[in-house]
């Protein structure tokens, strides 16, 4: 099974390819006006672009949320961090907590501005351990148990042209370097993954009924119709739930309602990504 590395660099961020297409650009008011009074807002981002970073902070700070669910964030770290930042821990304490520095996402200092925007909202994390992730691959996203099985139809087979589409994006995500034939479980990884994401997002709606819940997660998972909203919705039907995904100059333009709005940021220097994955893959 792939380490964390490789998976960012492949399956859990699809959203790094230069060739996936977003959609166009708003500014950070136009955005909060797009998504109304929604409740539940999840934000994406391409995880190396700090200028991406910086946005999540404004709009937490603008939304004011209760609580804050992040895929960088292992569900078995939510509590210590929570306490932690109850205590008054520093940066440097949350990130050692957390294991950082190896967990594959870029600095913490990147992410550590968007808790601070909200300092008494609750931080739910969705990301999944190893030991998770080898259920997943086992049984298929069903691994993830039984009661999340049943909140977020796990059980249910894909519709035949969705479970495609998936493939064809891992496909492409992974640079064409793996077969096909092996693409099929991380297709699962990614069902749990969306699943686990707005499992942590509901969990962090408890927190403060009524309030603006927020989802820090990559561009792919935040998108309404296939990603982490779509299974809210599904766990929660009468959730008034929005997405602003986040796009760079000189993307093209996404298919229609992909997210509830976009803003556009600049886009960093980047080494080729399918390059680096072929280099981690000769680890």
């Amino acid at each position: 099974m792939m380490d964390r590395r490789q998976i960012l660099i492949g399956l859990g961020s699809a959203s790094l390819l230069p060739s996936v297409s977003l959609a166009a650009s708003t500014d950070i008011d136009s955005a909060l006006d797009a998504i109304g009074e929604a409740r539940f807002i999840a934000i994406g981002e391409r995880h190396d672009n700090p200028a991406h970073h910086a946005v999540q902070a404004a709009l937490v700070r603008a939304l004011r949320p209760t609580g804050i669910a992040f895929e960088m964030i292992p569900h078995a770290h939510e509590e210590a961090v929570n306490r932690l930042r109850r205590e008054g821990a520093s940066r440097g304490d949350l990130a050692k907590a957390l294991d950082w520095e190896q967990s594959g996402w870029p600095d913490f200092a990147q992410y550590a501005p968007i808790m601070e925007t909200a300092p008494e909202a609750y931080i739910a994390g969705g990301g999944l351990s190893r030991e998770a992730l080898s259920a997943i691959y086992a049984q298929g996203a069903p691994g993830l148990g039984e009661e999340i099985t049943a909140r977020y139809g796990l059980d249910e087979p894909l519709p035949a042209d969705v479970e495609a589409a998936m493939l064809n994006e891992q496909y492409d995500a992974h640079c064409g370097l793996l077969d096909r034939a092996k693409l099929s479980p991380m297709v699962a990884v990614q069902r749990a993954w969306d699943a686990a994401y707005a499992e942590a997002w509901r969990r962090a709606g408890l927190h403060g009924e009524g309030r603006r819940v927020v989802l820090i997660c990559g561009n792919a998972h935040a998108r309404l119709g296939s990603g982490a909203p779509a299974y809210l919705s599904r766990a929660m039907p009468d959730a008034v739930i929005a997405a602003i995904g986040q796009t760079e100059e000189g993307d093209d333009a996404a298919p229609k309602d992909l997210y509830t709005t976009t803003i556009q940021s600049s886009r960093p220097e980047r080494g080729d990504p399918c390059e680096r994955m072929r280099e981690s893959m000769k680890k």
